[in-house]
């Protein structure tokens, strides 16, 4: 916090996913004062007019007449924040906001799970970033969307997964019966489906969704979908070994896995542990601090300088 935010602060921390947004009111210290969710940011689209939108929603929603401070995580940013003062300059007209930060959702994932303690965190949802914290500063590794990284993230499993079942309907190889059953039952003939997909208005986030299905298909004992999660594993340990490689870290290095893939450490384990040994034989898997949209929040009282075009701030 800085000096001028006092007792009455009123701040919103936002954490903006492809797939959804999460915003929590912050009261005084930082502390909080409710939290919603809201549809995600879609790549392509501009995100600072996005989050102006967000912010004047929040406000409608929980009857802000007056917002301090604005932070924000973002995916889509790909590891350098644009100039945000135009933007901030229309919070401060449109909401009185003072202060106003926006970082790259690797620093957010990181400040949530590790604060300022060295390591290694991996953010995986729909799409996956990693980031190292060390002797050599911050490390940024994928997180550079789905069309050329990402791999093994929830969009990429899911992908993977509709592939097998369709090409279980093609007579093609690898292929899941067990995942084409799984694909008719959710959204109606395989023959239908890619237009189905196609008319969708967040196509990545159908996509992402089959992963569930992956997983609960791979528990049941389908060798196509339990290799696709050893699979995914095993990228999730490569950027492990590259962040901590880059940022300087070696013998004991705690890592996080933060994200929904993380509830299927299970499937994924097979494939990470054989990477890690060879590659990183200090890792070692440790439980958050916190959350991402709790790294929003730390936002506002850490040295944002360290993490450079990873984050923005702009204080009026």
């Amino acid at each position: 916090m800085t000096d001028g935010e006092g007792a009455d602060m009123v701040g919103l921390a936002i954490d903006i996913g492809q797939t959804q947004a999460r915003i929590r009111v912050l009261g005084a210290a930082g502390a909080s004062a409710g939290e919603h969710e809201v549809r995600g940011f879609a790549y392509g689209g501009d995100l600072l007019a996005v989050i102006p939108e967000i912010v004047d929603d929040a406000a409608g929603v929980r009857g802000l007449d007056r917002i301090d401070a604005v932070t924000v995580g973002s995916t889509g940013l790909y590891g350098r924040v644009p100039a945000v003062d135009g933007m901030a300059h229309r919070l401060h007209r449109d909401h009185g906001v003072r202060r106003t930060i926006v970082a790259d959702d690797a620093v957010t994932a990181y400040l949530g799970a590790r604060g300022d303690a060295h390591g290694v965190v991996v953010a995986a949802g729909t799409g996956m970033v990693g980031l190292g914290l060390g002797p050599r500063g911050a490390a940024r590794v994928d997180g550079v969307g789905g069309m050329i990284g990402d791999d093994g993230a929830g969009w990429w499993i899911g992908r993977r997964g509709l592939i097998a079942a369709i090409s279980a309907a093609d007579g093609r190889a690898p292929a899941s019966r067990a995942l084409l059953a799984r694909l008719e039952s959710r959204f109606g003939a395989v023959a239908e489906f890619p237009a189905v997909l196609a008319a969708d208005e967040h196509p990545v986030a159908v996509v992402a969704s089959f992963a569930k299905d992956v997983a609960e298909v791979a528990r049941e004992g389908d060798e196509v979908a339990t290799g696709i999660w050893r699979e995914a594993g095993a990228h999730i340990a490569g950027v492990v070994v590259a962040a901590a490689t880059r940022s300087g870290l070696d013998g004991e290095v705690p890592w996080v896995l933060l994200g929904r893939l993380g509830a299927a450490d299970d499937l994924l384990r097979p494939g990470w542990e054989p990477v890690l040994r060879a590659g990183l034989p200090g890792a070692a898997l440790v439980a958050p601090d916190g959350m991402p949209l709790d790294g929003v929040t730390r936002l506002l009282d850490v040295d944002t300088a360290r993490f450079g075009a990873m984050v923005r701030a702009v204080e009026l």
